[in-house]
């Protein structure tokens, strides 16, 4: 396990008290793992539960809050607008961010940054479940399930992801390891960029979702145990000499929460500002 200090990757991160508990898979992630629960604050904050995953590139490092979720399976909501996104421009179905969708001629740019669900699934369908399927399956994105429903299934639930899998995905993603053009991981790269919202003064790429799941769902069963309205961001952080994936899942009881949505955001521009991330 390693501990970190105010000489250690971040500077502020020594503020936060430190729990040593077992995470889901790997031994190799928890020997580089650290546990700070100062972060619930940020959590308390929104009167949300949730988890937290940060990992530094260059030290190889994991720092966790409450990673009893890590391997929660999961809808991955408008965060699956990535791999839409890179499967229509693979495609050829959408040419830039300046193309426009269906239903209301809205460009790739606008839709991606306000989670546009009714031009997400315009362009699921341009794409066709055929082929959609095919991508799920050729990389391996989460349970790679669209069970026969043509537009919804990455909000209803019939698509599930862990954040252990939205953590690997990004890093592909950054990587550029996925089987996508060039051209397709510049345009998702800058659609993704948050850097002027997140204040930060580092460049911040990222992408929120958020949905809500209710116990009596009609596409998947009674598969959730209680309703639950849940949110995402995910994505990577530039800093000076590091690169840093991150990975905040969030979720409340509260279907109609007020402040989820700006906390998906909200919390981990906080916990980056808290641990002196540069």
């Amino acid at each position: 396990m390693l501990v970190l200090s105010s000489t250690a990757m971040f500077a502020g991160a020594s503020c936060f008290a430190q729990l040593k508990e077992p995470i889901h898979k790997t031994n190799d992630t928890a020997r580089h793992s650290t546990y700070l629960t100062g972060l619930k604050k940020f959590y308390d904050e929104f009167n949300v539960d949730g988890m937290f995953v940060l990992y530094s590139l260059k030290n190889k490092q994991y720092t966790f809050y409450n990673p009893r979720l890590y391997g929660l399976p999961i809808s991955p909501a408008s965060t699956f607008n990535i791999l839409l996104t890179l499967i229509g421009l693979q495609e050829g179905v959408i040419r830039d961010e300046k193309s426009l969708l269906a239903p209301n001629n809205t460009t790739l740019e606008y839709a991606f940054k306000h989670n546009a669900d009714s031009c997400f699934i315009s362009l699921s369908a341009l794409i066709g479940q055929k082929k959609i399927q095919y991508w799920l399956t050729k990389i391996n994105y989460g349970n790679q399930s669209t069970a026969g429903e043509k537009s919804r299934f990455w909000i209803n639930g019939l698509l599930q992801i862990t954040p252990e899998q939205q953590l690997g995905f990004i890093q592909q993603l950054y990587r550029e390891e996925l089987p996508f053009s060039k051209k397709a991981f510049s345009i998702v790269k800058k659609l993704m960029d948050e850097t002027m919202n997140a204040r930060l003064g580092i460049k911040i790429f990222g992408k929120r979702g958020s949905n809500k799941l209710y116990k009596e769902n009609k596409y998947t069963g009674n598969l959730y145990k209680d309703d639950s309205y849940n949110g995402w961001f995910v994505g990577y952080a530039e800093g000076a000499s590091d690169i840093f994936f991150f990975v905040n899942y969030i979720r409340s009881p509260q279907l109609d929460h007020p402040t989820i949505v700006m906390a998906q955001k909200e919390i981990v521009f906080k916990i980056i500002k808290a641990l002196g991330i540069k």
